[in-house]
């Protein structure tokens, strides 16, 4: 299945995520208007959601995004991770 979800942080950044899945997040697609610090960190959060199981919790994806090594600037891990689960529900 495929799915996609936008979550509007408190500060008016958006997150969106484009998720393909079935028993387990098979690929992910990270944009929005938002900064990363190094740019090219967005392949890194985007492997450490794929191959998460597809019934993951939001607290337990955030855990997986924020120990990526990664500034996020305008949203934090658990913005994506609930942007993630929203499209996979």
């Amino acid at each position: 299945m495929q799915a996609t979800e936008s979550v509007k942080v408190p500060d008016g950044k958006l997150v969106r995520v484009a998720v393909t899945f079935e028993e387990s997040i098979e690929d992910v697609q990270i944009t929005g208007d938002f900064f990363l610090q190094p740019p090219e960190a967005r392949s890194d959060l985007e492997a450490a959601i794929e191959g998460q199981p597809a019934d993951i919790s939001v607290a337990d994806l955030a855990a997986e995004i924020a120990a990526v090594d990664a500034e996020c600037i305008g949203f934090e891990a658990s913005d994506l991770a609930q942007a993630t689960v929203e499209a996979i529900r």
